[in-house]
């Protein structure tokens, strides 16, 4: 299984990286790395996390203030989101 990020997903990250950069690379470098820590737990263990909608799953990153909201397929998890936890989750 693999992960792949939705298009919507890209520009959430793109945002989040731009923004972290402008604060400091060292916190854009971190966010990285926590992020990509929580892509490889969805891969060990995709069945860990609740379930946002009904074929949606979400987690918490909880260093920085962010879902991310995925969903499983037969041999990838799809990453659909990276939501600021600020913003209207309506989005």
């Amino acid at each position: 299984m693999k992960i792949k990020l939705h298009a919507k997903a890209e520009q959430d990250l793109q945002e989040a990286l731009d923004y972290y950069f402008e604060i400091d690379s060292k916190l854009e470098k971190k966010f990285i790395s926590h992020l990509e820590q929580i892509f490889n737990k969805i891969l060990k263990f995709p069945n860990l996390y609740p379930f946002e909608t009904k074929t949606a799953q979400k987690t918490l990153m909880s260093t920085f203030p962010y879902i991310v909201i995925y969903e499983q397929y037969e041999d990838i998890i799809m990453i659909l989101a990276i939501f600021h936890t600020s913003r209207n989750p309506i989005k």
